[in-house]
């Protein structure tokens, strides 16, 4: 992963990265309807910006089970279209090139709950492509990077 990623953790402990460019905005959570026979880790739709918004629920993608709800939210393009990640914390904006090797993050995926990959692949082919595309990041590459946002917590990508 090169360029600019936000660091966020989808469930505590993990730390993962996501292409800035997909990135809208970061949020606290916002009311949210649940989706009456959607996968788990679909947590509902919302009302993002007055328009209705799916949002999903990263570290229960990953497998962990819902103790607290989530801390932040975070906006992302897919294609013509919002969704919204639920996440355990946002760290903020780094570049992480340089700081890591290309290809020595795993992808985020990599620890997805059975069965959730394909189930997002059918829900949403376009979304799966996206989060394939985020990874998982060693804590210890937060001391080697600075903040690329001066620590702004939200994040137009656009």
């Amino acid at each position: 992963m090169t360029g600019l990623s936000l660091l966020f953790r989808p469930r505590p402990g993990t730390l993962a990265a996501l292409a800035a460019e997909h990135v809208i905005e970061t949020m606290r959570p916002l009311p949210c309807e649940p989706v009456a026979g959607a996968p788990a880790f679909v947590a509902g739709v919302a009302v993002i910006r007055g328009r209705p918004t799916p949002v999903v629920d990263v570290g229960a993608l990953l497998g962990a089970a819902r103790e607290a709800p989530s801390e932040r939210w975070i906006t992302v393009a897919v294609g013509e279209r919002v969704v919204g990640l639920a996440v355990a914390d946002v760290v903020g904006v780094r570049r992480l090139a340089g700081a890591v090797a290309p290809g020595a993050m795993p992808p985020l995926l990599t620890d997805a709950a059975r069965g959730a990959v394909s189930a997002l692949g059918v829900l949403d082919g376009e979304l799966l492509l996206i989060l394939e595309r985020a990874a998982l990041v060693p804590d210890d590459v937060l001391a080697l990077t600075a903040p690329a946002s001066g620590g702004a917590e939200t994040h137009d990508a656009r």
